[in-house]
């Protein structure tokens, strides 16, 4: 396997932080994340994208584990609810890609992150869905008019290091380490126009 640079956003949140270690073992990961990282990037803000990309030499991938979205009723969801979601977990990470291309190696690769409320609806998640769903298609679109770059989408369910941190059982999550497999194989895999599921196993593993 050829050693890549890879950005990776959102490397200290609890899936960026796991997909940072599998990653560094065989690659060069730069890492940025909105506060905790030396480079700083905040995905509502284009400048701030664009800023990011003016610090770093071009790189051979971009992953993204960044996002933001409330669970909450509908009838309490605001204004500012479906803009986060819009701006961050949609908007965010499209421009990401949009600003990156341009600093990517030939046949380099974007991984970008949904999340189970695209495809699987539950109380709370109307505007986290909605912003989910519109990057997993644009994702598919996107993937074929593409050439000389991959573009994929991970949709992971909720891990269970943040289920263990809601005193929630774990069985029906996916550890951390195990959900950054399926960064490792995007970046490292030919797929392309994909959307990358985790699931459960019996017995909690995978």
């Amino acid at each position: 396997m050829t050693r890549k640079r890879i950005l990776l956003v959102g490397a200290s949140g609890t899936i960026g932080r796991a997909v940072h270690h599998q990653l560094a073992e065989s690659h060069d990961v730069v890492a940025a994340s909105r506060s905790q990282c030396q480079l700083k990037v905040d995905l509502a803000d284009t400048a701030s994208i664009a800023a990011l990309f003016d610090q770093i030499e071009p790189v051979d991938a971009i992953v993204c584990t960044a996002g933001a979205g409330e669970v909450r009723p509908l009838a309490e969801l605001t204004d500012d609810d479906y803009r986060r979601a819009i701006d961050v977990q949609l908007m965010g990470q499209i421009n990401l890609f949009r600003q990156g291309l341009p600093r990517l190696t030939d046949g380099g690769s974007v991984t970008l992150t949904s999340g189970a409320a695209a495809q699987h609806s539950f109380p709370g998640a109307a505007a986290i869905g909605m912003a989910c769903a519109g990057l997993e298609r644009f994702v598919a679109f996107a993937g074929e008019e593409l050439q000389g770059v991959r573009l994929n989408v991970v949709s992971p369910i909720i891990v269970k290091e943040s289920l263990e941190q809601m005193n929630l059982p774990t069985e029906h999550g996916v550890s951390a380490d195990d959900t950054a497999k399926a960064y490792l194989a995007a970046v490292e895999g030919s797929m392309h126009g994909a959307r990358i599921e985790t699931k459960p196993t019996v017995g909690g593993g995978r």
